[in-house]
């Protein structure tokens, strides 16, 4: 089965910071996970579809169609979107 990686505050609401899970394309695998972790889906699902800027990479390459192939030995790394930042440039920048 695939493993699924998980990042930041996903570890938390899924009390594992990794997982395998059955599936044959990325988005089985993570439709899973969000049925085995309902408190990830907030984060993760927005329309059937991934919320902007969460991160999905798969051995290591970023992942933009959710119907992508997997195999037993593939690692999906799921990252939360991340915000911060100053909210006022730093002493010196833009004066």
């Amino acid at each position: 089965m695939p493993i699924v990686k998980l990042y930041a505050n996903l570890r938390r609401l899924a009390s594992t910071k990794e997982v395998s899970i059955a599936g044959d394309s990325v988005g089985t695998v993570l439709d899973r996970l969000v049925e085995a972790n309902p408190g990830l889906e907030a984060i993760l699902v927005e329309k059937q579809g991934l919320r902007p800027h969460v991160l999905v990479t798969l051995n290591g390459h970023n992942v933009s169609e959710l119907n992508t192939q997997v195999t037993e030995q593939d690692v999906i790394a799921v990252f939360p979107p991340i915000a911060g930042g100053a909210l006022e440039p730093p002493c010196g920048v833009g004066e």
